[in-house]
């Protein structure tokens, strides 16, 4: 069984295709094995149902019969369990939270993830709770703030956690521990280790390691997945301390990149020491998160705010540290990719399939798919289905498989 996990706030999110030995969070925003439908013609993609479930900035995870996403309405935020292909509810959890609204919407901020018949569902004020997939039983809850002395950062907890070998790892920024893993079904402690400031990125595991990355508000934390125990770290701050954007995993290098003019670095994770090999301050990605296709890394380089709408779609070539070519126009939003094909929805609402090509960006199709603005929500896609959800809780499914392809 597969399953969909995107990401958190308006910061940096994800969505990931993965198996369920582990959490997607820990793996790129890449699908290798779906498929979309690129040629549209005057067609557009047909809206399977739409669903609205408060405002905030969870994405949609959609493991095959079931699809879920979290909205905040009323002083509640609410997980929502939906039949994937109707959308019909099939049950929901709510639990009260605060709106948190602080120069944004507000509203809820944490993907939640799915491993072995259990959701793990996180909250902006430190609830964390463990759910049974098919009645959304409690099976057990904790405080990140209450129980482990976590430390809530600026704009609340916003990371998916991290599914892997029974554990549950999630950011709690304490000083006596800011990292923890958790028995996954039991929600009892196993580790706890680090001194970092969180930050809004969720935890990944390195490819072919027992490494996890933890993206704080001091920098880049390597921890050790068996002991908890902080290996090394590289120092990457920015103001208020917002550090977001996922690191990306290129093996022996990690790219970290993040708003705020701070801009971007590249950095040798080999040895006891992490060595800087450059930075670059003309990247800068503020929310959504850059994916490497074929050797090259693609993003979306700006910051919200006023000058959102001088945004630019980037490809870079990341050993030397150059940009190949760029697009204005499209404003910020989020950046997913389905094999070759890159998917970026506005922060408008419009939905645009491109090509992933280093000579030159090539717009394939576009639509229009979602209203209203503040719409970083990345895009969730499986087994042809289309998730697109706004930052006022508008959830629209479509369909976009490749059954419906044909030649213009």
């Amino acid at each position: 069984m597969y399953y969909v996990l995107s990401a958190f706030f308006f910061f940096g999110c994800c969505s990931i295709w993965a198996q369920t030995n582990i959490s997607a969070s820990s793996i790129l925003p890449i699908s290798s094995s779906e498929k979309i439908r690129t040629s549209w013609g005057s067609d557009e993609p047909k809206k399977l149902w739409s669903l609205n479930i408060g405002s905030g900035f969870s994405s949609v995870v959609d493991i095959g019969e079931k699809s879920f996403c979290q909205g905040y309405k009323e002083g509640k935020n609410t997980l929502f369990c939906v039949e994937s292909t109707t959308g019909k509810i099939l049950w929901t959890h709510e639990y009260p939270c605060a709106l948190a609204a602080k120069n944004f919407r507000g509203g809820s901020r944490c993907t939640p993830s799915v491993y072995e018949n259990v959701i793990y569902l996180q909250s902006h004020e430190g609830d964390l709770y463990g759910l049974n997939v098919d009645s959304g039983k409690i099976i057990w809850s904790n405080n990140l703030v209450r129980n482990f002395g976590g430390v809530r950062p600026t704009w609340g907890f916003s990371g998916s956690p991290l599914l892997i070998e029974g554990k549950v790892i999630v950011q709690t920024g304490s000083p006596q521990g800011s990292v923890v893993a958790l028995d996954a079904k039991s929600g009892k402690l196993i580790w706890r280790a680090g001194t970092r400031q969180a930050g809004y990125a969720s935890p990944v595991l390195r490819a072919d390691s027992r490494e996890i990355m933890i993206f704080n508000q001091y920098g880049l934390s390597i921890h050790d997945l068996d002991s908890g125990r902080e290996t090394k770290s590289y120092q990457h701050k920015t103001r208020f301390g917002i550090n977001a954007a996922q690191p990306l995993d290129l093996g022996n290098k990690v790219l970290l990149t993040s708003g705020y003019g701070k801009g971007s670095a590249l950095v040798d994770v080999r040895g006891s020491q992490m060595r800087e090999l450059w930075v670059l301050d003309s990247i800068s990605c503020h929310i959504s998160s850059p994916i490497q296709i074929g050797g090259y890394v693609y993003g979306i380089h700006g910051q919200i705010g006023t000058r959102s709408s001088y945004a630019t779609l980037f490809c870079l070539d990341v050993n030397s540290a150059r940009k190949i070519w760029e697009v204005r126009g499209l404003g910020l939003g989020s950046l997913v990719a389905v094999g070759d094909i890159l998917v970026i929805l506005t922060e408008d609402g419009e939905l645009i399939l491109g090509k992933s090509d280093a000579r030159k960006f090539a717009e394939l199709a576009n639509f229009q798919v979602l209203s209203g603005k503040d719409n970083w929500i990345q895009p969730t896609y499986y087994k042809g289905r289309m998730h697109c959800r706004s930052s006022a809780g508008e959830w629209v499914c479509l369909q976009m498989g490749v059954e419906r392809q044909r030649s213009d």
